[in-house]
């Protein structure tokens, strides 16, 4: 083999910051998690539009409205006076409360209706993700930490067979899922957490089916709400009919 020869062995499909993971949890038995890089895409959804250095600020489009202008058009003032038919409607609304309250006053010969709880599929779902055990310890916390770096660690271990590390992996996703803060400025984690899930790994791996597309998915119906206000969560479900599928699967369970 090439690799005995050179001494070398490359592995084209594994990043840099990944087999250092790798090279963490051989030596020390858990590795640790990296923190979030913002791409100068996600710094620039958090500001507002730019004003170069030395330019005035533009007023163009604020309306300002003068002492003299009315601020009341004619529409508001006719409103304003009272209509004489109000107090005979009024009345009539009376008479038939009453009416109402002694109706509703009688007594009911039957058994009091049975009290019915709802359970909402969103609350449901958040209380079985959250009740998820893993057998492993999780990998090092961090403040702000890189979710897909989790996945990626995951794929590795599936493919070499690292049954321990992937345990750790999925431990860790689950702990950091559940601490994550989702909002409209923040979608774009667990998108592209989803679409990695969805490309890097199969509905079938060594000992069953796909865990980490499982814990992922189960998250997404968790959160299903608030990734549709998303619309690229709509372009990724439509690219990929086993997402698709699996979140429509986890709702209606």
């Amino acid at each position: 083999m090439k690799e005995s020869s050179t001494g070398n062995a490359t592995l084209e499909d594994v990043e840099v910051e990944t087999f250092i993971g790798f090279c963490e949890y051989a030596y020390t038995g858990a590795y640790v998690t990296p923190d979030r890089i913002l791409s100068q895409e996600d710094e620039g959804r958090h500001l507002g539009p730019s004003i170069d250095e030395g330019e005035e600020p533009s007023f163009n489009n604020i309306i300002c409205h003068t002492q003299d202008e009315p601020l009341l058009d004619a529409a508001a003032t006719i409103a304003d006076i009272p209509d004489p038919w109000d107090s005979f409607i009024a009345g009539k609304r009376d008479k038939k409360k009453k009416k109402k309250n002694l109706w509703d006053s009688e007594p009911s010969d039957g058994p009091p209706p049975a009290q019915i709880t709802v359970i909402y599929p969103y609350e449901r779902l958040w209380e079985e993700f959250r009740s998820l055990k893993f057998r492993s310890e999780p990998a090092a916390s961090s403040s702000d930490p890189d979710i897909l770096f989790h996945a990626k660690l995951y794929v590795l271990a599936t493919k070499y067979l690292i049954i321990p590390l992937r345990k750790q992996c999925l431990r860790s996703i689950h702990r950091d899922l559940c601490n994550f803060s989702l909002n409209r400025e923040s979608t774009s984690v667990i998108l592209n957490l989803l679409d990695f899930t969805y490309m890097q790994t199969g509905r079938g791996e060594p000992g069953g089916k796909s865990l980490l597309q499982d814990l992922v998915i189960h998250y997404a119906a968790c959160e299903a709400r608030t990734l549709a206000d998303d619309e690229n969560f709509a372009i990724l479900l439509d690219s990929n009919g086993e997402m698709g599928s699996d979140l429509a699967m986890k709702l209606v369970r």
